[in-house]
């Protein structure tokens, strides 16, 4: 059954409480530590861009063109966990607070040599299936990257799964018939 931009805000919104509570459990040493798994990123790095493409929608949302390719680095959502949290439930809010109805601009730099940047027509409610998405990826890596390089298992369950995979696994009969293709 297909449902409304409301169920979409909700998903994006109960993505970012989990993410949130997965960092309040994360050691500092852990959230930090360049790993060659992510070619020396932490999973801090990886976190931190994932509330930069939220915060990039909402900038954009205030000035009517969206560039996640320019959006600003806040180094501090890389190194603190804590703090990292505390923005993510700030988003949640600001996400809640706003009409995402309409039409959109999105900036994207064409060529990384001369950042030749061109613009495209989009809907709100694309953008937020696309942060929504991109968040689900980000926390596949965060995901192998604590269980495979840190031991870390403190996971929810469905943590970096895609949401037609946790459909499609719940659809079938049996456990056995569980496919963690994310």
């Amino acid at each position: 059954m297909m449902q409304t931009r409301p169920a979409l805000l909700q998903s994006i919104t109960g993505l970012f409480y989990r993410l949130s509570e997965l960092l309040d459990r994360i050691p500092d040493r852990n959230y930090i530590l360049p790993l060659d798994l992510l070619s020396g990123a932490s999973v801090g790095k990886q976190v931190r861009h994932c509330v930069e493409v939220a915060e990039a929608l909402l900038n954009g949302h205030e000035t009517g063109i969206v560039s996640y390719d320019s959006r600003a680095r806040n180094p501090l959502y890389e190194t603190s966990p804590i703090i990292t949290s505390s923005r993510i439930l700030e988003l949640i809010s600001e996400f809640e607070k706003r009409d995402w109805d309409g039409a959109v601009r999105v900036s994207h730099i064409l060529d990384p040599s001369s950042g030749e940047e061109e613009i495209l027509e989009s809907s709100w409610e694309r953008e937020l299936l696309y942060v929504q998405e991109h968040t689900i990826h980000h926390e596949a890596i965060i995901r192998v990257a604590l269980e495979h390089r840190l031991n870390f298992y403190d996971i929810p369950q469905n943590f970096g799964f895609a949401i037609s995979t946790l459909h499609y696994n719940l659809s079938q009969s049996s456990y056995f018939s569980w496919d963690p293709v994310i």
